[in-house]
């Protein structure tokens, strides 16, 4: 099975909720870059690679010219991150182990996620049924 979710509708969700509008530009199936930019300063990018994607963790490396701006706000943030993401700024990685997750707790009793890739225009996501 497969699901898909558009750029557009995660910058929507982005916008609504923190005031913010982000771009996705997908560099290769599994990279993507997100970049904002704010008013007159220039704009800030950040490119995400899946390096593994496996029933209990999906595992990101990223990388930014702006380290130390991620490392702040990472920082900052971190009481808001849910428990089961991990991100290592020294290593430039987040770790997300999907069945510590609260809010997939009721999803993965029936899907299994076995593949993420960046298209075009979307995430897609392959769900293997339980």
């Amino acid at each position: 099975m497969n699901a898909i979710i558009t750029y557009k509708e995660i910058s929507d969700f982005i916008e609504r909720e923190y005031k913010i509008r982000l771009d996705f530009t997908a560099l290769d199936a599994k990279t993507i870059e997100i970049s904002y930019k704010a008013g007159f300063l220039p704009s800030i990018g950040i490119k995400f690679h899946i390096g593994a994607v496996r029933k209990d963790i999906v595992c990101i490396s990223y990388d930014c010219s702006f380290s130390m701006i991620i490392s702040g706000i990472i920082s900052h943030l971190e009481a808001k991150i849910p428990n089961g993401i991990n991100v290592d700024t020294d290593k430039k990685r987040i770790d997300i182990y999907t069945q510590r997750l609260e809010q997939l707790e009721k999803v993965l009793k029936y899907v299994e996620l076995s593949d993420i890739t960046f298209g075009g225009d979307s995430v897609n996501l392959k769900l293997a049924m339980i």
